[in-house]
């Protein structure tokens, strides 16, 4: 039995909490973390036309990109659209999760699927956004067992230093104890000193997964009574960003570039400003409103710049700086975020466990007349 707490938190190991904006609220917007999740409907946004959607698909829960609840609510109306919503959410027992700035940082999110979507090459993160903490984990077993220590510590995330992964160091030495009435040593008698070959095993862990690696430890280390050390780094690890930038494969001109443009975003209308560079090849992006990384992009010697909710005096700056910009609306840029929810949610369950659903109704709030 999946649980909505499951759901969360298969969500989270992919585009952790910690990763969103301090202004952000990620998380369960409606419904009960220990209710049971069997059909999920993935959106941009909570809208009546999605809560309508998910009561007729029977679903259990919609995880969206945008919070339902951006502010605290001060009263629940029924009389409001909101109001509204959240009576029929919770009559249906349907309950909203939304992953937001989190979606948008984090390694194979949002910003890395429009990245792909383009076809760009050397992906690399377009403005620092923070650090991963990460501790020095050293744990003392038997050289028996030191292997399969190393290897179950490895596969739960421990050890990875940029590309290389399952990184530690081990030094040989002696472990001595004395098991006391009541215990049941691995090695030993109880009540005579102990004097076993050992290594001390060191290696990194990023703080979202200590607890995952811990686990694996005590469950590959053969002892009842597992002696180790969980020391803090003070060394900079993981960088999370948002936006990216990258380079297409060869240069194109500017018309060239919009036929990649409409094939990656057939939503969106394109709105071109900036200056009106001959020849494309470096790109920076960043999906939603990102109209505040202009200079940055300009600065990584971006050729253009992707991006929603671009105002006249960006496009000003943006011609100022020698770049190329172009608005291709927030919807246009960010309601692929559905499939990339569903994709991270298959990741952890069959679908025999949790059925997952792209929203069919979601549209974008400008019209054309």
């Amino acid at each position: 039995m999946v649980t909505m707490k499951d759901i969360a938190q298969a969500i989270e190991s992919q585009a952790p909490l910690q990763l969103q904006e301090s202004w952000d609220n990620c998380g369960l917007q409606v419904g009960s973390m220990s209710s049971t999740v069997q059909r999920v409907l993935t959106a941009l946004d909570v809208t009546p036309e999605v809560v309508a959607e998910a009561i007729e698909q029977q679903v259990d829960a919609i995880v969206t990109h945008h919070p339902m609840i951006f502010k605290g609510i001060k009263s629940i109306n029924t009389d409001t659209m909101q109001g509204k919503m959240i009576k029929d959410l919770l009559c249906h027992r349907i309950n909203v999760y939304s992953t937001h700035t989190n979606l948008d940082v984090t390694a194979g999110g949002l910003n890395d699927e429009v990245a792909i979507r383009l076809g760009l090459q050397d992906i690399q993160g377009l403005e620092e956004t923070g650090r991963d903490v990460a501790y020095k984990v050293a744990v003392y077993v038997p050289i028996t067992h030191s292997e399969q220590l190393r290897q179950a510590m490895g596969n739960a995330g421990a050890g990875h230093i940029g590309a290389y992964s399952h990184c530690s160091f081990s030094v040989a030495g002696e472990g001595r104890f004395l098991p006391l009435e009541g215990t049941n040593p691995f090695i030993g008698q109880v009540g005579a000193i102990e004097t076993v070959p050992e290594e001390r095993v060191e290696t990194v862990v990023p703080k979202k997964l200590l607890g995952q690696v811990l686990a694996a430890m005590k469950e590959a280390h053969p002892y009842e009574e597992i002696a180790y050390d969980i020391v803090a780094l003070e060394n900079a690890y993981d960088a999370h960003c948002i936006g990216r930038i990258g380079n297409l494969p060869q240069p194109l001109s500017i018309e060239e570039f919009k036929e990649v443009l409409q094939s990656a975003f057939p939503h969106s209308t394109l709105r071109w400003g900036g200056a009106k560079k001959s020849s494309i090849q470096r790109v920076g992006l960043c999906t939603g409103s990102g109209a505040e990384f202009i200079k940055i992009a300009a600065k990584q010697k971006a050729d253009v710049y992707i991006t929603g909710d671009v105002k006249y005096h960006d496009m000003q700056l943006a011609k100022e700086l020698g770049i190329t910009v172009v608005d291709a609306g927030h919807y246009g840029t960010e309601y692929m975020s559905q499939t990339v929810l569903k994709r991270m949610i298959e990741r952890i369950f069959t679908t025999q466990e949790v059925e997952v659903i792209e929203s069919k109704v979601q549209r974008d709030f400008f019209f054309e007349v």
